[in-house]
């Protein structure tokens, strides 16, 4: 029973790494298959990790991108950590669903042709390296630092809802001093009247 349970772990961990893991594969564009590298996950939702790829691909790898038949395409450009070569650089992102909630990213490079383990075994390995890192390393700092960011955000609204709350009592406070003596002051000057009066009856 305890070599069944550590062999089951066992296949759980390692479909896990697995899946973090960046394999070369054919893969569809503009009804062709081509050669390219995905990445397979599961951790995250969609739209944090198409921000987080378009935002490792743009604001940090510099490039500009357009979308083209359902990839975004950096067209003829440098990517650090690709070499100095301009390439055709297409990512896709594509959503899982209730049936299969994993998410595919990817990865497609072309100099002339689209790099395979054969035609740029060197190239390639970047290729796979660069979706591991992002799946494993990028996507998890970009989410943290967003979440970061809007919780800090958050923290400043309130805290400046805080401090209007606390100024608009502190105003009310002083003002129903205000209004107390004025009160006192006011119920003194009947009660100096009503003397008055009493004395003139008598």
């Amino acid at each position: 029973m305890k070599k069944l349970t550590f062999f089951i772990l066992l296949g759980v961990m390692t479909s896990f790494s697995f899946a973090q893991v960046a394999q070369s594969t054919m893969i569809e564009l503009d009804k062709m298959s081509v050669p390219g590298v995905i990445v397979t996950i599961t951790e995250y939702d969609a739209a944090t990790v198409e921000a987080a790829l378009q935002a490792r691909m743009e604001r940090i790898g510099g490039l500009k991108g357009t979308n083209f038949k359902g990839f975004r395409l950096y067209s003829g450009q440098v990517l650090t950590g690709f070499g100095t070569t301009k390439h055709d650089i297409y990512t896709r992102v594509i959503p899982g669903n209730k049936k299969n909630p994993e998410i595919i990213v990817n990865l497609l490079v072309s100099a002339e042709t689209f790099i395979s383990p054969t035609t740029d075994p060197e190239l390639n390995q970047k290729m796979v390296d660069f979706l591991t890192n992002f799946a494993t390393n990028f996507l998890k700092e970009f989410d943290t630092n967003q979440k970061v960011s809007a919780h800090t955000k958050e923290l400043e609204k309130l805290e400046k809802e805080y401090k209007k709350l606390v100024s608009d009592r502190d105003k009310l406070k002083d003002d129903l001093e205000k209004q107390e003596k004025a009160v006192d002051a006011k119920a003194a000057e009947v009660a100096k009247v009503k003397s008055v009066l009493e004395n003139l009856k008598h």
